[in-house]
């Protein structure tokens, strides 16, 4: 009945859909059982006793002045339009038994409830993708809280009421700056006051921003011992070892993502004697000395990312034996050498293998044996990558392989036979840094290149990169 149209890398659906039909039926049973209620402009009054309202649209009047909102536990927002001021500021007193107040992507909701701490038994509240600004000192007064969903707002601090939530186990903000592509500050996250380490049920934390709060709120967080995923922005390398400190009492860690506060800031990561044993998902942001290593014993990690680490060393031998890794990425310089050499048994489980951003890089060796298990690769742009990776056709299990903005010249001058097997092989690239191209198939780079031999009278290698797509094109067309 429910399909799932798409699975993460470690197998666990990203996304479910049901069929339209079996939507239809759905609905109809839904109105039928009074489970739920949906309001559209065709239909926005409030009728029946459905105790979970889907809102599309509202108006003055509608949910206002209807009586019979008692018994609702769970709201849904999905109005693009406006929201009436009116119906926000009467949430709390025509909803006190809400459950669920969820205003995910409301574009025009830019506060809450100055009195929202009137709904007790509110487990679980979320303004993703809205305008909020800051929430109400009452908020403090949400007991059962249990989810907090702050991503995508424009709430940067909290108020210290936040630390009467004891119940609270998710606690989730960030913000992306969409004028600042790919710095390693684009993403943001919050401010919270000292007393955070008094929220002990807390699961979820991300992302803190470290450099505006001081080294006793990162040591409270070694109270929090009940965190499966943790998120630091903006990390000083001051903070590194008090970091490290509280992360090794964290026994439930699952999923661990550390920035630094610029690209040239240091990392101090290498004090921690004792990961969490069940850390599955590390992702590192910002110069490294070395690899730290600790994450040589992570046996059960399946992710890692390293982004602007600035190794010098070849990470890979530390990194090959994790038995469990299924996805690796390195980008933005994470390693800052000529050579990377998968050697025979190395990652036997990986998955995934991205290769972004790495400016020194000219030689990817694969030996035989070596990512047995392989299925998507994606490299680029690399602009010093001489060749086609060596070996690249030992990956049997390999079903995707894209090149992404590559230099033109390895494009229109590289032999591609050896990935010929593989059935996803595409190419993308840019022309004077800015323009894209769509990506390109196996028979389109062999169209090009044919071209380029039929007019071997042209000197193609000396011409500026612009110069030869320029003429390859207009022979083509």
């Amino acid at each position: 009945m429910v399909q799932v149209p798409e699975l993460d890398f470690d197998g666990k659906p990203k996304s479910c859909k049901i069929h339209d039909l079996l939507r239809e039926i759905v609905l109809k049973k839904m109105v039928d059982s009074h489970f739920s209620k949906v309001l559209s402009r065709s239909d926005s009054k409030f009728r029946g006793l459905a105790r979970r309202v889907s809102v599309l649209y509202i108006s003055d009047v509608d949910l206002e002045s209807s009586s019979k909102t008692y018994q609702v536990r769970s709201l849904y927002m999905f109005v693009k339009d406006k929201i009436p001021t009116s119906f926000v500021s009467t949430i709390s007193k025509n909803f006190k038994l809400l459950k669920v107040l969820d205003f995910e992507d409301t574009p025009s909701l830019d506060h809450l409830p100055e009195d929202i701490g009137i709904l007790f038994h509110l487990r679980y509240l979320s303004v993703r993708g809205t305008q909020v600004g800051f929430l109400p000192t009452s908020i403090g007064k949400l007991e059962n809280l249990e989810t907090l969903d702050l991503k995508q707002s424009l709430v940067y601090e909290l108020p210290v009421q936040i630390n009467k939530l004891h119940k609270l186990r998710h606690l989730l903000a960030y913000n992306l700056d969409h004028k600042k592509d790919f710095h390693i500050n684009r993403q943001g996250g919050i401010k919270v006051k000292k007393g955070i380490g008094r929220l002990k049920a807390l699961e979820k934390l991300y992302f803190l921003e470290a450099d505006t709060v001081g080294a006793d709120v990162l040591e409270e967080l070694s109270e929090l011992t009940e965190l499966s995923k943790l998120g630091i922005k903006k990390l000083r390398n001051e903070d590194g070892k008090t970091l490290c400190g509280s992360i090794q009492k964290m026994e439930h860690l699952e999923s661990l993502d550390i920035s630094s506060i610029s690209e040239n800031e240091t990392l101090d990561l290498e004090s921690m004697s004792s990961p969490p044993k069940f850390l599955q998902r590390l992702c590192l942001k910002g110069r490294l000395r070395k690899l730290p290593e600790w994450v040589a014993e992570l046996q059960n990690l399946t992710r890692i990312d390293f982004t602007w680490s600035k190794l010098e060393d070849e990470p890979l031998k530390a990194l090959q034996n994790l038995p469990n890794l299924l996805e690796l990425e390195i980008s933005k310089d994470a390693y800052y050498g000529e050579k990377l050499h998968f050697e025979q048994g190395a990652f036997p489980k990986l998955k995934v293998l991205d290769l972004y951003d790495l400016s020194k890089l000219n030689s990817i060796v694969i030996e035989e044996g070596a990512l047995c298990n392989l299925e998507r690769f994606e490299i680029g742009p690399c602009p010093q990558l001489k060749e086609v990776p060596p070996g690249i056709q030992h990956l049997t299990n390999l079903d995707r392989l894209l090149f992404f903005y590559m230099p033109a010249h390895f494009l229109m001058f590289q032999n591609f036979q050896t990935v010929q097997a593989i059935p996803q092989v595409r190419f993308t690239f840019t022309l004077s840094g800015k323009e894209y191209f769509p990506s390109l198939t196996l028979k389109d780079i062999s169209k090009l290149q044919s071209i380029i031999q039929e007019h071997n009278e042209v000197d193609w290698k000396s011409l500026p990169v612009e110069e030869v797509f320029k003429k390859v094109l207009e022979k083509w067309v």
